[in-house]
């Protein structure tokens, strides 16, 4: 769930149970549990507070580590098909000789929009 779904209460829930239930017996010994002042509560209180935004604070820096590595495989992915593109295009582009490794070819692309190979550099085409 996102963290604007979080209800965000000041409020402190007590665990109430009557004295006959199990629960509260194993819960709650009265003889090693002795009364809190109002001030103690007021502590506990704002001690739960400070855990709630420690809580918060660290699910939103997950979060924002979680978005820092959706941009970095976004970037990636951009690549990857950037690549392919790239490749696509070259895979296709018309080659009226064979291509061997280490070699230079240039590509060129005509006014219809045809890619091609040649062996010659633009420099060496001359002024025609």
């Amino acid at each position: 769930y996102l963290m604007d779904d979080v209800k965000h209460s000041q409020d402190v829930a007590l665990v109430v149970g009557d004295d006959s239930s199990e629960v509260s017996k194993l819960l709650v010994d009265p003889k090693a549990v002795r009364r809190r002042g109002p001030y103690e509560l007021v502590h506990l209180a704002q001690q739960l507070q400070t855990a709630d935004q420690f809580i918060r604070a660290t699910a939103g820096s997950k979060l924002q580590q979680i978005a820092t590595q959706i941009r970095f495989l976004q970037a990636q992915a951009h690549e990857v098909l950037e690549n392919a593109r790239r490749d696509a295009q070259l895979h296709h582009a018309a080659c009226n000789f064979q291509k061997r490794p280490g070699k230079i070819y240039h590509l060129y692309e005509k006014s219809n929009g045809q890619t091609y190979f040649s062996m010659l550099s633009p420099l060496e085409w001359g002024s025609s």
